[in-house]
């Protein structure tokens, strides 16, 4: 670990210096709830909610999946969490989040599949998901589309309302801005088509994107690209703060020898026609390993934590000034929420971790789970 202690020092007097992680509750208990896609050893997969009370992880629910999951949309006034499939899956499995029981599981039509990401409207009215339109090989074949959410007791539905054009390929992680009227999008640029399986197609052409759109009509507000050097940085994994400012992850699809920028920060209206680049001093930039998993702000809206699994490390990186503040160790760690005293992060060695920005405290949390799982790239929290 080597977090610089002196660049928390206005920070530690808001956090708690004991794991005991605090965040958004299960209303039936009082107690944080996560939930995480994993799979085990047979190769089965699984969205399993835990629990963490002094130090301690324990299994809430646990249910068997159609396939392997990516990550999970949640809204805590519908008391629904919604397992989104991983490219190239089509299928939307929706929970209660009291009891974890299975609600409904939605498919996509079979000339499109899911890119493992989806988000909630505030009022639970609309649901966003990004897709592909993959019979089209030629040109821009993301889609950006709005379902209509619907809970009635222990009924749960999702009706497919509209599919505008991601204005890319290979749409990723997407968000709504607090205003609730622009969905941000993450174009990773890749052309993949599900007889292909994980192969990508237009390495040497892809042109990953940020845009803003339209939540209404889907009309394009803005779009914006890396210069032409880091054409084959994929831009993937988002998020934000309560002021509008998007974190952006990235994953390069270039030579390993290569140095690129796998970080960004971009805000609507103030970052002009460019964003703004995070470069860590070597080595850490290279032990990054070309790939950030996950990106996520703390509670303050300063710091954020990038998961690199392949570099085996978590980052950390104050926005204030754009630069790394330190890292640390953990074999392919990449799930990461905030909490109000750090941030928790799982791993695919079935590792759960909470970590202390101000201290510097890097505590393993004991588990009760049922059984040995391996968690997959995105962990989630009860929303606000």
């Amino acid at each position: 670990m080597n977090i610089d202690r002196r660049q928390f020092n206005t920070l530690a007097a808001g956090l708690l210096s004991w794991p005991t992680v605090v965040a958004a509750s299960n209303k039936n208990t009082g107690k944080p709830l996560f939930l995480s896609a994993a799979s085990d050893g047979d190769d089965r997969h699984w969205v399993i909610g835990f629990s963490t009370e002094t130090g301690i992880t324990k299994q809430v629910f646990k249910h068997q999946l159609p396939a392997r999951a990516h990550h999970i949309a949640v809204h805590e006034a519908l008391g629904v969490y919604l397992v989104i499939a991983r490219r190239p899956g089509r299928y939307l499995w929706a929970g209660d989040l009291a009891t974890g029981k299975h609600l409904n599981t939605i498919n996509v039509p079979d000339d499109r599949h899911l890119y493992g990401h989806g988000v909630f409207t505030n009022n639970g009215k609309n649901f966003y998901t990004t897709e592909n339109a993959w019979k089209l090989i030629n040109g821009d074949s993301g889609r950006v589309v709005t379902w209509q959410a619907d809970r009635r007791g222990d009924t749960f539905t999702l009706e497919r309302l509209e599919e505008y054009p991601s204005y890319g390929t290979g749409p990723h992680e997407l968000l709504l801005k607090p205003d609730q009227q622009t969905l941000v999008v993450a174009n990773g640029g890749i052309r993949t088509h599900p007889d292909r399986g994980r192969e990508k197609l237009n390495i040497t052409s892809m042109q990953p994107s940020l845009v803003y759109m339209d939540a209404g009509t889907g009309d394009l507000q803005d779009q914006y690209v890396l210069k032409a050097d880091y054409h084959k940085a994929s831009i993937r994994h988002l998020d934000q703060n309560a002021s509008g400012l998007i974190a952006i992850a990235m994953q390069y699809q270039g030579e390993a020898f290569d140095r690129a920028p796998l970080l960004a920060l971009h805000q609507q209206g103030k970052e002009g026609k460019g964003m703004r680049t995070l470069w860590a001093p070597e080595p850490v930039q290279g032990q990054m390993s070309q790939y950030v998993g996950s990106v996520r702000f703390d509670n303050s809206g300063r710091y954020i934590a990038a998961s690199c699994p392949r570099g085996n490390m978590i980052s950390f990186w104050d926005t204030n000034n754009d630069s790394l503040v330190g890292t640390v160790r953990s074999r392919d760690g990449c799930g990461v929420s905030a909490v109000d005293n750090g941030f928790l992060y799982t791993a695919g060695t079935g590792r759960i971790v909470w970590y202390d920005l101000a201290t510097d405290q890097v505590v393993d949390m004991g588990s009760s789970l049922e059984d040995k799982v391996f968690w997959d790239n995105h962990l989630s929290i009860l929303s606000v």
